[in-house]
């Protein structure tokens, strides 16, 4: 039988060839044709272990996962020694969301076989969102020794150069995955992010625009796109990107967002729920080594601002941590607090923020209903880089200081329109964060019967090759009234 052949014309094709014939057939999107083959195999040999498992691999890509799961684990149950299904049960696992038996499955695939690279990868993918960054990488050049042309291995050790603040290196290794591979959406976009990073925005630019031709719905590539022309002033054809990506995706959030920040229409009062939980929800894995490679500091000069204006620790005080995210503000404030909460729209997020176990609960929610419905419950709450997603902030405020014991303090940062910019506050154009001027924080803030304590004017990170100005605030809420 040859690959041409379909299995139901050839009555001489063993059940083997009929399974290989069927996966050629999948590797060229003839789903039918592979599903009728793989079908009459098992009508015939109803525990054929590969018709099982390509089975199961076919269910999945028409959309029934668990029908899909359990043909391949069944495929296991008769022939348990087989790597290459354990790999792929790692793989539908985790796109069900069992993060902890799909490392087993990976596991266990490498135990069959040690120098399984899709195995060594997959696995080091699954640590890397869980923050183990040094076995990720580990891992990734595992792979590499034993196939140093494993593009996803490239592509994915090149992601973690990245975040560490490597563009260079990372280039070289995206470069080699796209030399391999031209058509890698995900390693063009990178690449595209590594030249950003260096200052090289025509480049990047490049590689952005080429990504969404080889992947049109690639969301990533489209918002660095987006900052890439905002910082080459570039703002008509950064308008049309987002024009493009809002009439392709109309209710994705980040879409929706970018495009009111660029075009000025329909701009919302503060980031919606939809938009911070998925920002930061694809965000969390990687966003405490990002934000060290940001010169990131509105932790430490929270912190700074509470040691300047309170007593030594005593270890007696509730404390809120309005949008914790992973939790660095944790172990600053933890030896002030006897209870610590920490509340967050990103369940990603607060995950990354429970392993630290520094708090004394977690919450998934929006923090402007959830200081109001704990009202005179808290001596200190923090703030840091959360209020950047409001635009107004009089709601914000008026909730923490109902939030607030009376004599209670709120500490937060803000970024900071520039002195001579007489607006309240503003969006800008391409990240889709807000600024604000001083005396819209004053009027919200007295508005909620706050007093200010304190002021300084911070730098809070780079943004690109940029320091970003920002404010550190403190307000006590009256001891009365």
């Amino acid at each position: 039988m040859t690959d041409r052949t379909p299995p139901e014309h050839d009555h001489d094709a063993t059940p083997d060839e009929a399974v290989a014939w069927a996966v050629q057939a999948m590797r060229a999107r003839r789903f039918a044709a592979a599903g009728r083959a793989l079908g009459q195999v098992l009508a015939e040999f109803p525990d054929h272990p590969d018709a099982l498992h390509f089975s199961g691999l076919l269910a999945v890509q028409e959309g029934d996962e668990p029908r899909g799961l359990a043909l391949v684990r069944r495929s296991l149950d008769i022939a348990p020694n087989n790597p290459h299904a354990w790999n792929n049960l790692g793989n539908l696992l985790q796109r069900s969301g069992e993060a902890n038996e799909a490392a087993a499955a990976y596991l266990h695939c490498l135990e069959l076989a040690p120098d399984f690279t899709g195995a060594l990868t997959n696995l080091g993918f699954m640590l890397r969102l869980a923050g183990d960054v040094d076995e990720a990488e580990r891992l990734y050049r595992r792979a590499l020794e034993v196939n140093p042309d494993f593009v996803e291995a490239l592509n994915n050790l090149g992601a973690i150069e990245l975040a560490r603040g490597r563009p260079i290196a990372a280039e070289a290794l995206f470069r080699r995955a796209i030399e391999l591979e031209p058509g890698f959406g995900d390693a063009i976009t990178n690449l595209g992010d590594a030249l950003r990073r260096q200052g090289r925005g025509k480049e990047s630019a490049e590689c952005f625009w080429r990504a969404i031709a080889v992947h049109h719905g690639n969301r990533t590539a489209r918002k660095l796109l987006i900052y890439a022309l905002v910082e080459a002033d570039d703002l008509e054809r950064a308008r049309v990107v987002a024009d493009d990506w809002l009439k392709l995706d109309p209710d994705e959030p980040e879409a929706r967002h970018h495009h009111a920040a660029l075009v000025g229409e329909a701009v919302p009062e503060r980031a919606s729920d939809a938009y911070v939980e998925t920002v930061f929800d694809g965000y969390a894995a990687t966003f405490d080594s990002s934000l060290g490679n940001l010169g990131y500091r509105a932790p430490t000069l929270i912190a700074a601002m509470i040691d300047r204006l309170s007593p030594p620790p005593a270890g007696d005080l509730a404390v809120l941590d309005a949008g914790c995210g992973t939790g660095l503000v944790a172990p600053l404030v933890r030896a002030r607090a006897a209870r610590l909460v920490g509340i967050d729209l990103s369940g990603g997020m607060l995950t990354k923020a429970a392993q630290r176990g520094l708090y004394d609960h977690l919450e998934k929610a929006e923090i402007t209903a959830a200081m109001a419905a704990t009202p005179a419950a808290w001596d200190l709450v923090t703030c840091a880089d959360t209020l950047c997603y409001f635009g107004d902030l009089h709601a914000v405020l008026a909730a923490a200081a109902a939030a607030l014991k009376p004599g209670g303090r709120l500490v937060f940062s803000v970024e900071a329109l520039p002195d001579d910019d007489p607006r309240p506050f503003r969006i800008h154009p391409a990240n889709g964060r807000y600024a604000h001027g001083l005396a819209h924080v004053d009027a919200a803030a007295t508005a909620a019967g706050l007093v200010r304590e304190a002021v300084a004017r911070e730098t809070l990170r780079k943004e690109g090759n940029k320091l970003v100005d920002g404010m550190v605030l403190a307000y006590r809420r009256p001891l009365l009234g």
